[in-house]
């Protein structure tokens, strides 16, 4: 009914006017101001041919019916996924001006994989090949390698890429599936924020909060290669407050297949058990305050089949090792909140490595201590600040042998570092630009800027456009100015020893990166991803042969010196592409392609696959039944001379009660056995086949 004295007319078009004043609160700054089509993100039903006003098609909302308001999509789902990988801050994937992918926990139970690298293999950009039971060369847009120096590698903030060569040993890190929050996948430089190594990209796993881990979890299962594991965690509350979780995990795995080509009379010695327990706690003492408190240890047996070189004839012999590894860790996490925008974060960890290769009478012990410290807060309504400095010890002490040694013995190094970034605002909602740079200095590097500047576009919710160009460099590693390697000698000259020698005069590897990236969601049920780049390399590691002279020893060996330089130079180049589709609520697609280009000079290629496929279908049917097919192509690698591969995984899950699960799961079924690697050329590693597999499991949730 009209008000006394005003005509319905009049009351409707007040109505009218009060609703175009809300939704011009939530309307984006260019659609205000009439330069271009309203997104259909921010209101549903908006006319996107432009014939008419923005003014009126906000109005015509007044005349429908007042229930389709409450239907109205003010978010992209996909494009809301929360992460904090690329600026150290929070922020979505549709507000990240990189090339981000999160895998969710429900994916990573979905998948069936009982490892990180397994886990990995569903990202676009990522390369992962399993060398054998217990070894990957993983990495992100080119240069892979069991040794790959060039990817940054985070468990909840602590660093575990190891400074004796700048990459990662796979086999020791290992978490509780179950208790991953989501892993964080940054493909292209994140050097401005997290320094040295991250170069061609990072992968941050991230637990999760000990208040989401509350009750009892059990897992237990076994099969053909999985040949048994367990895993058990159980979290409770404090009276104070303090959530808390403690947990434990077991397996013992087969070993893989010894190609038909290698010599008869060996079985393959790759077998790999591992025992690993750990805690977390989570406490807020005030409501501006959380502290976290974690750590974790294990120890296990990764089996090593390697062809070492030795000083007498024959001058080579196959060493089945099995290679104790033993760690631990303990991590501290302080944020406070200063305001809406503003925090300050200090986080210090302890880590140490023991590695023990008996064979090769090689052992190194090593400890890490960190200190890191930052501070974010806006600056006037267009910036919003974030720097933070760091401190970081490395000490080590190894024993050596003919095959394999470091010269000195032991070492202790000190790595400073400090940051600066800011994203500018500058058009609200519409435009921004991040830019910022790395310092660091220490005892490898005497001082390194990495500097980057990212543009964002978002036109709408439901679209995301951005571009960057960024420096990052490789710093200098332990193995790289001290390492001295025996290889086998070369039939036609037994006796002498092709021998690779570290180079204190090494600089470091650098890198210009340029990178595009749109992001799109053009309804709630499919959205696409799509990251193009360019890498520009130069001062890559490569070896200068010298005269062949004799080292009195001992043991005295005639030897051919490989010494490290820095003569390599190349470029990389490709794009990756990615896309989510729900069918239905219980029926979900997704796919990946990545295309992928590399030309060096200096350099070795050949070592990452050109395209790469991916495809998972999940499907929940009858209620209490779910069912996964993963199919993927993986091209060949000319570098390793193997072969292009395809795969398919399946799972099957029934809920057969709210607390119980029983599933099984086949991998690998379209061959009975292939490779994925080659045996590496430096340590001796004989690769082997990754065989078909498969496993049950049952999981108790309470």
């Amino acid at each position: 009914m009209a008000d006394r004295g005003r005509s319905p007319r009049s009351s409707v078009q007040n109505c009218r006017l009060l609703l175009f004043f809300v939704l011009s609160a939530v309307a984006p700054c260019s659609m205000l101001m009439a330069q271009g089509t309203p997104p259909a993100a921010v209101v549903d039903g908006l006319d996107p041919s432009g014939g008419g006003n923005d003014l009126d098609a906000l109005l015509d909302l007044a005349d429908k019916d007042i229930g389709n308001l409450s239907q109205v999509r003010v978010t992209a789902p996909a494009l809301q996924a929360e992460v904090s990988t690329v600026s150290r801050q929070t922020s979505t994937v549709g507000r990240t001006p990189a090339a981000v992918f999160v895998i969710t926990n429900e994916m990573i139970r979905r998948s069936g994989a009982r490892s990180i690298p397994e886990v990995l293999r569903m990202a676009p950009g990522v390369n992962v090949a399993r060398i054998d039971a217990n070894k990957w060369a993983v990495s992100i847009r080119g240069m892979n390698g069991r040794f790959a120096n060039k990817l940054l590698v985070q468990i909840d903030g602590r660093t575990v890429y190891t400074p004796l060569f700048g990459g990662v040993f796979w086999d020791v890190q290992d978490v509780l599936l179950e208790d991953v929050e989501r892993i964080e996948i940054v493909r292209g430089p994140g050097a401005t924020v997290w320094g040295a190594n991250a170069v061609n990209g990072v992968i941050n796993i991230l637990t999760k909060n000990a208040a989401d881990t509350q009750g009892a979890f059990v897992q237990g299962g076994g099969g053909t290669e999985e040949r048994g594991f367990v895993g058990a965690r159980y979290g409770a509350t404090t009276p104070s407050g303090t959530a808390w979780r403690v947990y434990g995990k077991g397996f013992d795995r087969d070993t893989g297949r010894l190609p038909d080509t290698y010599a008869h009379g060996h079985q393959a010695f790759d077998q790999w058990s591992m025992g690993r327990g750990g805690f977390r706690a989570d406490w807020s003492p005030t409501c501006c305050d959380k502290i976290t408190v974690q750590g974790d240890y294990y120890n296990g047996q990764a089996g090593s089949h390697s062809l070492i070189a030795t000083p007498s004839a024959p001058f080579s012999h196959v060493a089945l090792d099995n290679v104790d590894v033993v760690g631990g860790n303990g991590l501290v996490r302080w944020t406070h909140e200063l305001g809406d925008d503003s925090d300050w974060a200090f986080q210090t960890y302890y880590d140490r490595t023991e590695r023990d290769l008996q064979d090769f009478d090689f052992r190194e012990d090593r400890e890490t201590f960190d200190v890191d410290f930052q501070h974010r807060f806006p600056l006037g309504w267009r910036h919003r600040v974030i720097w933070g400095l760091g401190y970081r010890n490395l000490r080590d002490k190894t024993r050596g042998g003919f095959a394999l040694t470091l010269d000195p013995d032991r070492r202790s190094d000190d790595l400073f570092s400090y940051f600066l970034q800011d994203e500018i605002t500058l058009c609200e909602d519409r435009w921004y630009l991040t830019v910022g740079s790395k310092f660091s200095h220490g005892d490898y590097s005497p001082f390194e800027f990495q500097p980057t500047a990212r543009l964002l576009w978002t036109p709408s919710e439901r679209h995301s456009i951005w571009a960057s160009v960024s420096r990052a460099v490789r710093t200098p590693t332990r193995a790289d100015e001290n390492v001295v390697i025996s290889q086998i000698p070369d039939a036609a000259a037994p006796g002498v020893f092709p021998t690779v020698i570290g180079n204190r005069n090494t600089v470091s590897e650098d890198l210009m990166a340029y990178e595009a990236g749109i992001r799109v969601q053009p309804r709630d049920e499919f959205s696409w991803d799509l990251a193009a780049f360019y890498h520009q390399y130069e001062d890559l590691q490569t070896f200068a042969m010298g005269a062949p002279f004799l080292d009195l020893g001992p043991p005295a060996a005639f030897r051919v010196p490989l010494t490290l330089t820095n003569d390599g130079r190349g470029h990389t180049y490709g794009f990756e592409l990615a896309a989510n589709y729900e069918l239905t609520e219980c029926w979900r697609l997704f796919g990946a392609y990545t295309f992928f280009r590399d030309e060096y000079v200096n350099f070795e290629s050949g070592s990452s696959p050109r395209n790469q496929f991916y495809f998972q279908s999940s499907w929940n049917f009858c209620c209490d039944w779910e069912f996964d097919a993963m199919w993927r192509y993986v091209d060949n690698l000319p570098g390793q001379d193997i072969a292009a591969y395809n795969a398919i995984d399946l799972r099957l899950a029934w809920q057969a009660t709210p607390t119980l699960e029983f599933s099984a799961v086949a991998r690998h079924l379209l061959d009975s056995h292939h490779l994925e690697f080659g045996s590496d050329t430096f340590s001796g590693n004989q690769s082997t086949e990754v065989e078909s597999a498969v496993y049950g499991m049952a999981t108790w949730r309470y």
